[in-house]
């Protein structure tokens, strides 16, 4: 029993660790936004390799207590979360790469689109944040709660398009595909952070929920 609590617990401060580094590459997609640096953005990039590590040092030990260790169902539920939020993890990374991939190849973009990507990141932040605090603290209810957070992300993402759809600057219309995918990306970030909040409530009670 304390060889598998042991095993556990290394676990999750290596799920912690991915965390807190996923939440610094999205922290300095803010600031790339917020003040142009194609030096910050290459550090996004670059970061996202030591992301990819983590995922399979954690996917490497759960396999490790799955094989040897014969956990109960509790503590079983407790590696398949970690397996899965390392993943979602990974692909939220992703999408601080794909927007640092972006801004470093794109001409400085209008004021109006970097400053509702801005606000849409913080959003997602603050919601990615809270979600990791619910992980750590094994709060369900939080869990059930946070993904609401994502209408505020979504609600600023259509507003933005529309504003550039009735916007006279005809090169913002053209590049508006590109522009949407780039935003699409921190969308899709706070839908992989409701998956967390599934996780969790599976880890903690056994039940599988969606979020949609």
């Amino acid at each position: 029993m304390v060889k598998i609590e042991k095993e556990l617990e290394v676990n999750e401060d290596s799920v912690k660790r991915m965390a807190e580094s996923v939440v610094q590459m999205h922290e300095k997609v803010v600031c790339v936004l917020e003040k142009p640096s194609r030096e910050i953005a290459l550090d996004i990039v670059q970061g996202d390799d030591f992301i990819n590590h983590l995922e399979e040092e954690i996917n490497d030990q759960s396999v490790r207590s799955l094989a040897l260790l014969s956990p109960v169902a509790s503590d079983l539920r407790k590696v398949v979360a970690d397996i899965k939020i390392a993943s979602e993890l990974e692909r939220i990374a992703d999408y601080a790469k794909n927007i640092a991939a972006f801004l470093i190849k794109s001409e400085v973009l209008e004021e109006n689109v970097m400053a509702y990507a801005a606000a849409m990141e913080k959003r997602f932040i603050e919601m990615l944040k809270e979600t990791l605090k619910a992980y750590e603290q094994r709060d369900v209810k939080a869990a059930f709660q946070l993904p609401k957070k994502d209408e505020g992300i979504n609600q600023l993402y259509e507003e933005l398009k529309q504003n550039l759809l009735r916007h006279p600057n005809e090169t913002l219309v053209v590049e508006l595909f590109e522009i949407s995918a780039m935003l699409r990306n921190i969308e899709r970030a706070g839908d992989h952070t409701k998956n967390i909040c599934e996780h969790i409530i599976y880890m903690v009670k056994g039940q599988h929920y969606d979020f949609g």
